[in-house]
Order: C-alpha cells, then sequence, then structure tokens
C-alpha cells in the first residue's frame, strides 16, 4: 500500500506530506483547488515524463516521494529483489530541475524512467476520468481482456513465436529481393571464372612467370656473359684457376723452406677448388640452358592473358588470383543462398505451425475470459442504473491471417442497453453519461483480479448521481477491503463511503497561492459532505443527511 506522499515545489504545492491509510481514502474539494495535482505527482513519480514547466515560479527544483508497504508475497517486492533494489520499504523518488534534467530513484539507487514503470505496474493502478474514451480504441479492449487473464505466459510465447517467423520471413525476402539481377549475376560470375579457369589462373605465380620471361628475353646476353665466365675462371690458358695453380706450386715450395706460410698454402688451395667448382657449375648450367623459341613465346602469351584479364576485371595482373578466388566465393555465396532459402521455406512453415498453435491457445484463454467478464461486468452495469445494460464480449479470428505480435483475435465490446436491441460496438451505442457507467463497471470487475495492492480512481464517477452514485461509493468501498483504493469525487454518496477523507483546499499568504490537503475529523467530514449535498450554505437538514450517510457507511 501507498503510505505516503511527499511533494514539494510542484505547481500550486509549496510542501506537502501526506499519510494515507489501507482501506478507501477520498479526497474532495472545491474545483480548482488542486486535486489534480496530487495524481500528476503520483504520475510524474511512477515514470511519466516530466516537463519543468511543472515547477512552482521561483522554484530552481521540485521533489516527489511515494512511500509504499509491500506485503511479502507481492510481485512489486519479487521485482525489487530481482533488481538488486529490496529494502524494508518501497521508496520511490523523483526531482525536476529547472535547467537539468529529472532523475528518478528507487530505494537511493538512480534508475532510468523505463525502469521506473516496469516497477510501477507492481505498485499502482491509476484511472482517470476519461478512461471511458480510451475503452473505445480496439488495442485497449484486447489489452485489459488479457490483463484479466492474469497469466501472460500464453501472450508472451505468441510474441516469442512471431519475432521468430518474422525473422525468417524478412531473411526470406532479403535472399528474394532482385532476385532477376542475382540469376545475373551468376551467369556473369560463371563467365569469369571460366576464363579464369582457361588461363589456370588457380594455379598462377606472377612473379615466378615474370622471372621466367627476364630469362627467357635475355637468353643471348645471358650465353655471352656465361661463356666469357666460364672461360675467366677455368677453361681459358690464362684463366684464374691456372694463375692459381701456379701460385700453389711457388707457395709449396715456400711452405718447405719455411713453414709459417702453409697456412696461406691451405687457403689457396681452397680457392683453387672454389673457383673450379664454379667454372664447373658455370659450363654445367649454360649446357642446360634452353633456348627454344617456341617457349619464349609460351610464357609471351601467357602473360599478355593475364594482362588482359586483368584490364578486364579491374585489377592488377599481381592480385588476379586473390581476384579470382574472390569471384568463385561470391558465386558460392549466391548459390549458397539459393539453398538457404529452400531451408527457410522449411523453417518459416515450421515457425508458423508453431504460431498458429500457440495462437490458438491464447485464442482460448480469451475466449475464456470474455465469457467471464461479460456476465460479470453487465452484472456491474446493471447495478449502475442500466438495468437491460448488456456487455458481450467477442472475440474472433481469422485462422489465415500473418501472424501478429498480439495473436490474431480481433477483440470487440459489444453493448446493448435497451430490451430487444441487438448489441452493437460500444463507440456506436452507449451515450457519453451511459459510457462512464459502463466504464467504471469495467473498471470495478477487472480491478478486482488485479495484483496491485493500490487503486486510484480520479473523478471515474463524473455523470453520476443519486442512487447510482450510492451503488458506486459501496462498489468501491467493497474493492477496498483487500487492497488500498484512492478516490478523487465531487460525489457525496461516493466520498461518505471512505475510511480516510482527506480535503483539498487552497491557502492565500502574502499573495503566494498554495494548495494544502487535510486530514478531515469525523464532525469536518459531516460538514464536507454536507457542503457537497447542498453547497455553501451548511442547513440542519442537509447537515442530518451528511451524518447518517456516513453513520450508514460503517
Amino acid at each position: 500500500m501507498l503510505k505516503s506522499i511527499f511533494i514539494k515545489g510542484l505547481a500550486v504545492v509549496n510542501s506537502l506530506d501526506l499519510e494515507l491509510d489501507q482501506g478507501m481514502t477520498v479526497l474532495s474539494g472545491e474545483t480548482g483547488a488542486g486535486k489534480s495535482i496530487l495524481l500528476t505527482a503520483m504520475k510524474l513519480c511512477l515514470g511519466e515524463r516530466a516537463d519543468s514547466n511543472l515547477l512552482r515560479p521561483g522554484v530552481e527544483k521540485a521533489s516527489i516521494t511515494l512511500t509504499f508497504q509491500l506485503e511479502a508475497d507481492s510481485a512489486a517486492l519479487a521485482w525489487l529483489h530481482n533488481n538488486d533494489l529490496e529494502d524494508e520499504l518501497c521508496i520511490i523518488r523523483r526531482t525536476i530541475s529547472k535547467n537539468g534534467p529529472s532523475r528518478t530513484y528507487i530505494n537511493g539507487q538512480p534508475v532510468n524512467l523505463k525502469t521506473m514503470q516496469a516497477l510501477s505496474s507492481h505498485l499502482i493502478g491509476i484511472h482517470g476520468q476519461h478512461a471511458h474514451l480510451e475503452l473505445l480504441q480496439t488495442s485497449k479492449q484486447r489489452q485489459l481482456i488479457d490483463n484479466a487473464c492474469g497469466d501472460k505466459s500464453r501472450l508472451s510465447d505468441c510474441t516469442k513465436a512471431y519475432l521468430q517467423w518474422k525473422e525468417l520471413t524478412d531473411e526470406y525476402l532479403g535472399l528474394t529481393e532482385g532476385r532477376s539481377d542475382n540469376e545475373n549475376e551468376k551467369q556473369l560470375l560463371r563467365y569469369q571464372i571460366e576464363e579464369l579457369e582457361h588461363a589456370n589462373i588457380e594455379q598462377l605465380d606472377y612473379q615466378k612467370l615474370l622471372s621466367e620471361h627476364t630469362r627467357l628475353s635475355n637468353m643471348g646476353k645471358i650465353t655471352e656473359l656465361a661463356e666469357s665466365q666460364a672461360s675467366s675462371l677455368y677453361e681459358s690458358d690464362n684463366a684464374i684457376h691456372s694463375q692459381i695453380s701456379r701460385s700453389i706450386q711457388q707457395l709449396e715450395a715456400l711452405s718447405e723452406l719455411a713453414p709459417i706460410f702453409s697456412s696461406a698454402l691451405e687457403q689457396i688451395n681452397e680457392a683453387a677448388i672454389l673457383v673450379q667448382e664454379a667454372g664447373h657449375d658455370i659450363r654445367h648450367q649454360l649446357d642446360s640452358l634452353d633456348n627454344d623459341e617456341q617457349q619464349i613465346q609460351t610464357v609471351e602469351r601467357t602473360l599478355s592473358e593475364v594482362h588482359d584479364l586483368a584490364r578486364k576485371l579491374h585489377v592488377t595482373p599481381e592480385t588476379i588470383k586473390d581476384c579470382y578466388l574472390e569471384v568463385c566465393e561470391k558465386l558460392d555465396k549466391i548459390e549458397g543462398s539459393d539453398q538457404r532459402l529452400e531451408q527457410l521455406s522449411i523453417e518459416i512453415k515450421s515457425a508458423e505451425e508453431n504460431y498458429q498453435k500457440i495462437a490458438q491457445q491464447l485464442h482460448k484463454q480469451r475466449t475464456l475470459k470474455a465469457s467471464e467478464l461479460s456476465n460479470s461486468i453487465s452484472k456491474s452495469i446493471q447495478m449502475l442504473g442500466l438495468p437491460d445494460g448488456k456487455l458481450i464480449i467477442e472475440v474472433t479470428q481469422e485462422k489465415s491471417s500473418t501472424p501478429l505480435a498480439n495473436g490474431l483475435d480481433t477483440i470487440q465490446f459489444n453493448i446493448t442497453t435497451n430490451p430487444g436491441m441487438p448489441a452493437q460496438p460500444l463507440a456506436k451505442v452507449a451515450s457519453g453519461g451511459e459510457l462512464s457507467r459502463i466504464s467504471l463497471a469495467i473498471q470495478l470487475v477487472t480491478n478486482q483480479q488485479k495484483s496491485t495492492s493500490t487503486l486510484v480512481f480520479d473523478e471515474v464517477d463524473a455523470g453520476i448521481g443519486g442512487g447510482i452514485a450510492e451503488t458506486v461509493g459501496n462498489s468501491l468501498r467493497t474493492l477496498a477491503s483487500n487492497r488500498q483504493v484512492i478516490c478523487v469525487t465531487h460525489l457525496p454518496q461516493v466520498a461518505s463511503q471512505g475510511h480516510q477523507h482527506l480535503f483539498v483546499y487552497k491557502h492565500k499568504e502574502k499573495n503566494q497561492t498554495e494548495t494544502r490537503v487535510s486530514l478531515l475529523s469525523n464532525e469536518q467530514r459531516i460538514e464536507e459532505i454536507a457542503r457537497m449535498l447542498g453547497g455553501k450554505e451548511l442547513s440542519e437538514k442537509t447537515l442530518a443527511h451528511a451524518q447518517e450517510m456516513l453513520e450508514n457507511a460503517r
């Protein structure tokens, strides 16, 4: 339950600190006294977006604090525990700054508005005086049925099944977009691969091919230089090897006379061997050179083909092999998409069958709840002065429809208020006054099934009077038997049913006006209900009537 409300610096409120009790609390006061600011403050603290224009003139920052006492098995306490925000009480605080961002806190920890809204759905339900207008929207009617079902696992499963189906369908559509373009691209890629493979590009070593071309193109010069070096090193009479051999003879004689020169002899012997091997190697390589004219033509033809293909593909010869690999990979991907499309068709069919199965389960759940609510709400409508009123909630389904996130059901609230007349959609039949009573009947029935411990009704009894108002008051008091009900009202029949009565009024001091709230004693309640009955002039008769109403409510 909501234990207290603290407001500072918000609109017409300078500072306000309210303590609230269990049961039914009513708020009354003259029109314009500021009752609506209490509801505005609650909504702001529970996650509604803020506007700095709501600040009281001359105030830099407004502050709102709501304190809740939670039951041990409440959904709100479980939520706090799961989000590491659990404490002895649930204290929600919201600050609104003139020049800075607003801030929200749960038990002292800063949170964003989305988090605050997630918690508030477990704490409190606020029903405004325009709830009957929202009730005309089919989306609100569906939401009302789903909320009344309590167990939303089937709705959640349906949404998950829809998202799975949609993800597969989106992928399928993405692969099929430009399908004719893909076929043209496949033909082009296959042609490019055929050309590249015909040129044996997958085996190409371009740098090696260039080296081979350089060798074959310079064969004459290579032969000339090799012959010269073979002769110079070993084969001519005056070759380097011959000169070294003569030096060896002289060093051998020198070493016999002076052994200190033996190391030089060893080195020159090694040199002679190396020169001889080099000469033999040059001769061997020279003899193995192939000066085949046809070979150079083949190499040049291959180079020309590589260069032509590189120009056609807008790449360099050095990267044409990489290009070949990329083209193959691209073709594999497109052809793989064909296989993926086949697989997707199977997966989409399976996902849609799964969705249809879950949607049918959701349909059955909604149909059962709609029948139950139709009976309960019809009885409530009849109690509120429409004796022939009957609400019929239709839940229809198009089995062949494309999957939707919230199921395949169309939910329509139909109403008849006159005997013998067929039920028609709510928006087409009900008058303004009837619609207010029907909306209130729906709220009274559906809120009995809600888990939130605090319910707020903001002038939902507008347009109702007389004996019907008394019925409304009795219904709200009954609703408050197992939860906290806070009701803003102008009806004495409703106000007299409250366990606690708060009076909202404006106080003027030093050219400043502010809204204040006071808890009424029993004598003050009599006077306030008398005022609500007969205006400012309180007669003995109206006071006696007010006292009787209070006594009858106990």
